[in-house]
């Protein structure tokens, strides 16, 4: 009994949580393919939202852990180059990279829509020159690669959702404020909730539930890091 309290009290570590965030994550791309075929009930897309956060979350714990964060950059890039490749080689084989409505080749499929290396590659960068700007080290050269970085953030997989996430995290490990972090996380995605609740014409139309519009509109749903966290 004790020797289980303990376990729990000390909490879960980074490898622990990355195999969970791994499962969800197969959880979420089998829903996202095969879910209406399985028959599986539309709640389950939301069982997925907290992996890229969490991930997130750990990277900015990597960054101040870390003996190189070069080397650490140098990993992220590579898998980023991995995946693209893996990207290239399907759109090609299954011609996805055709834009649906214009049915011209849209070149950005390539790179962004799936490949959260690049995501988190751009989040350390982000980081990091954020963190080189709070103590004043190469200042313009910080400002310069923070813009570039959030900008490039904004264009790849969940970037838009995950960059504010990155710089509460950020701030919350550097100054150790873990309660802040956790209220600047409850309220981005309470933002985002405010945000799906508002852009919900379905209910007009008849053509959906406002339930299963939440269950595309997702995102705000990645609240659910903060038990993880």
């Amino acid at each position: 009994m004790d020797i289980n309290i303990t376990r729990i009290n000390d909490g879960l570590t980074g490898y622990q949580l990355k195999v969970i965030a791994i499962l969800f994550m197969l959880i979420d791309h089998i829903n996202m393919y095969l879910g209406g075929f399985l028959g599986w009930p539309a709640w389950v897309s939301f069982l997925g939202r907290f992996v890229a956060p969490l991930f997130a979350f750990l990277l900015v714990e990597g960054y101040f852990h870390t003996h190189s964060k070069r080397k650490y950059l140098e990993r992220l890039l590579l898998g980023a180059l991995i995946v693209g490749i893996g990207n290239i080689v399907y759109n090609l084989l299954t011609h996805d990279y055709l834009n649906p409505v214009t049915h011209q080749p849209d070149y950005f499929l390539f790179l962004g829509p799936h490949n959260i290396f690049l995501t988190l590659a751009m989040e350390l960068v982000l980081i990091w020159s954020l963190d080189n700007i709070l103590k004043h080290h190469r200042i313009v050269l910080s400002i310069f690669t923070l813009i570039v970085s959030a900008g490039l953030m904004l264009f790849f997989e969940g970037g838009f959702y995950l960059l504010p996430l990155a710089i509460i995290f950020f701030l919350g490990q550097k100054y150790r404020q873990t309660n802040l972090m956790l209220i600047g996380i409850v309220l981005w995605c309470g933002f985002l909730f405010i945000h799906a609740w508002l852009s919900f014409n379905g209910g007009m139309t008849g053509e959906t539930s406002f339930y299963n519009y939440l269950t595309f509109n997702n995102e705000f749903m990645m609240v659910m890091v903060v038990p993880f966290i």
